[in-house]
């Protein structure tokens, strides 16, 4: 992810979700049941797939909590992590308790803003996954990060990148989030936790949106233990804009599918894409 840079005062920080204590806490929570069931299912058996078919080393930007990135350090493949928030890193960090030595000296965690980071390490494979690149919400943010990234790749390296696909009837100011309130319960206290979305502001000229979200663990009662009020913001970019992007900063598309099971581009769906470093 990149520290935000704003271009006037109404920005808000596209990664605040990602520093507050409950968004990292629970993060997992909601997003590796999406691994099962949402728009992303079947993507970290795509990574590996990746890793098997590109070799390593891998570097994955937006690390976060390791979702990603300690499955394919358990296949075998060193990997290095990069992510701008201390928050999730320290959870990433926490997961190596449950890998056994091996495991846990294959992978490297750094925070770096990934559109300003350089390594001496070169690495073959290089991944984005979940829609973090989005969370750059400048062009030159998008371009300045896939600039650090092929920097880093070897001649021929290759980089994957998921973004969401835009249905622009989404995009216009006024449409209410497509992400519904959701509760799970945490594992760990038996507590539910309930995420809501407050507001969204859709800007059609900056192409990104922003949107206000709620926390809250409740105990068995119903009580309200904790609670914060935070917010994230994406940029959406058409496919013909991301193999611009590709262009300019020296890619080559090989691939794009609609999904992690290797479907043709659809509309509205996921945006999956195979680049190699010309």
């Amino acid at each position: 992810m990149a520290n935000p840079q704003k271009a006037g005062s109404d920005f808000a920080d596209p990664n605040a979700y990602y520093y507050s204590e409950l968004g990292t806490r629970f993060y997992d929570l909601f997003t590796c049941d999406s691994d099962k069931t949402g728009p992303v299912k079947g993507d970290v058996d795509f990574y590996l797939r990746c890793a098997r078919d590109f070799g390593a080393p891998v570097l994955e930007l937006a690390t976060g909590t390791g979702r990603v990135l300690w499955p394919i350090a358990r296949a075998g493949f060193e990997i290095v992590g990069v992510d701008i928030s201390d928050r999730m890193l320290a959870v990433a960090r926490s997961k190596a308790n449950a890998e056994d030595s091996a495991t846990q000296g294959r992978v490297r965690l750094h925070r770096m803003d990934m559109t300003s980071f350089e390594m001496t390490e070169r690495f073959r494979l290089a991944l984005i996954p979940f829609r973090a690149f989005q969370h750059l919400i400048l062009p030159d943010q998008q371009r300045r990060s896939l600039e650090c990234i092929n920097r880093c790749l070897v001649p021929g390296g290759h980089l994957v990148i998921d973004v969401f696909d835009p249905r622009l009837d989404y995009c216009i100011p006024g449409a209410k989030s497509p992400n519904p309130d959701r509760q799970m319960k945490d594992p760990a206290t038996g507590h539910v936790i309930a995420r809501h979305v407050t507001s969204r502001v859709n800007d059609p000229i900056r192409q990104m949106f922003t949107e206000g979200w709620r926390i809250e663990e409740l105990d068995a009662e119903g009580r309200i233990v904790s609670t914060t009020e935070t917010s994230w913001s994406l940029r959406w970019g058409t496919r013909q804009e991301m193999r611009y992007l590709f262009e300019l900063t020296g890619f080559e598309p090989v691939a794009e599918y609609s999904d992690f099971d290797g479907s043709p581009p659809a509309y509205g769906s996921e945006q999956v894409w195979v680049a190699r470093k010309t």
